[in-house]
C-alpha cells in the first residue's frame, strides 16, 4: 500500500492542537473555486512551475523527452500535455529549482519514519500528524495504516476533510483518528454545486454520521466566501445548524485569501475568483458576537 503525498508541512501550529506535521495527500473530488491548493485536485502527479525562480534557460523544454512543456506568455514552462508520464528529467535538471514534482508516493513505514523524526515536538506540546488535502479519506486505507503506527508511539492523528467521500471510508478511518476537521461550505446544495462542482447531500449525511459516531473530537469549519456564503442569512442558517450537531465542541470561519493564486499560474490553470481581495481577521470579527447564542465556541481561523 502506498499514499500519494504532494507536501510535508513541519511545524504547524494552525491545523489542531499543539505542533503538528501537516502531510497533504493528492486528490479531491470538488472544485472549489477559492481552492488555495489546486495542485492537491488530481490524483496524478504533477509538475508545478515557479516563475519566480525560472531564469528562461529553457533547459526543461530541451531535455524533456516526450515534449509535453510548452511555453505559456501568461503562466510560463507549463507541464499540461497528457504526453508527460512524470519521469522528473526536469525538475532534477532545473538549475535553479523552479520546477517541482507535486506527488510522492510513501509506504506507511516510509512515511512514519519521516514524521517520527519531530516526535520529541509532538510530545513536548500536545501536538501530532494532521491529513489534509486535497481530500485524505480518498486514501482512507493508506491513513489507517498510519494512524496503527502512529498510536503506537502515542502521537495523536487528525483529519481535515471536506466530507465528499464514499461513506464508507470515512467510518473505516474515523476510528484511528483522535480530530476531524470538518470543512461545510454552503448549506443549499445548488449553489454548493455552483461553487465547487458538487452538491452537498453526501457532505451532509457523512457529517451527521460524525456527529452521531465519531468518538473523538469534532469541529466545523466555514471558509468564509464574500458574494457565495457570507449574508446575514447564510451565517445564521449554517450556525444554525451546527448548533444541531451535538458532537461539535468548536466552529471555525476562515477568512478568503489569495495565496494559491501562484500556484494555479504553475499549473497552467485560471483563477476563477477574479481580483476579489483577501480578507483581514477585522473583516470577520464580527462573528464572535454570535458566540453568546451557541454551546460550541466560535473562533477565527
Amino acid at each position: 500500500m502506498t499514499g500519494r503525498v504532494f507536501n510535508i508541512e513541519r511545524f504547524g501550529t494552525e491545523d489542531g492542537p499543539g505542533i503538528r506535521t501537516v502531510v497533504f495527500l493528492k486528490g479531491c473530488a470538488l472544485r472549489c473555486r477559492w481552492c488555495s491548493n489546486p495542485e492537491s485536485q488530481l490524483f496524478e502527479k504533477q509538475v508545478l512551475f515557479k516563475a519566480n525562480a525560472c531564469i528562461n534557460c529553457s533547459r526543461c523544454v530541451n531535455l524533456c523527452p516526450r515534449k509535453a512543456i510548452e511555453f505559456i506568455p501568461e503562466y510560463g514552462y507549463i507541464t499540461a500535455k497528457p504526453e508527460c508520464d512524470h519521469c522528473g528529467l526536469c525538475v532534477e535538471n532545473c538549475y535553479e529549482n523552479a520546477r517541482k514534482m507535486m506527488g510522492v508516493d510513501y509506504t506507511p513505514d516510509e512515511l512514519i519514519e519521516e514524521l517520527l523524526k519531530d516526535q520529541d515536538y509532538y510530545k513536548m506540546s500536545g501536538g501530532g500528524i494532521t491529513f489534509s488535502g486535497g481530500e485524505p479519506f480518498l486514501q482512507s486505507g493508506f491513513i489507517i495504516e498510519c494512524a496503527k503506527k502512529l498510536k503506537e508511539s502515542g502521537i495523536s492523528v487528525l483529519a481535515e476533510t471536506c466530507g465528499h467521500v464514499p461513506a464508507k471510508n470515512i467510518k473505516a478511518a474515523a476510528e484511528w483518528v483522535d480530530y476531524i476537521f470538518f470543512d461545510f461550505k454552503h448549506i443549499d446544495p445548488e449553489k454548493h454545486r455552483e461553487f465547487t462542482g458538487a452538491d452537498n447531500r453526501l457532505i451532509l449525511d457523512n457529517l451527521s454520521w460524525l456527529n452521531d459516531n465519531f468518538k473523538g473530537e469534532l469541529a466545523v469549519r466555514y471558509p468564509y466566501i464574500p458574494a457565495y456564503n457570507d449574508s446575514k442569512e447564510e451565517i445564521e442558517g449554517f450556525l444554525d445548524y451546527a448548533s444541531r450537531l451535538k458532537s461539535v465542541r468548536e466552529v471555525w470561519f476562515l477568512p478568503y485569501h489569495r495565496l494559491g493564486i501562484p500556484k494555479y499560474q504553475g499549473l497552467g490553470y485560471e483563477y476563477k475568483m477574479g481580483d476579489m481581495q483577501s480578507l483581514k481577521f477585522k473583516d470577520i470579527e464580527y462573528l464572535k458576537d454570535y458566540q453568546p447564542k451557541y454551546d460550541f465556541t466560535i473562533k477565527l481561523g
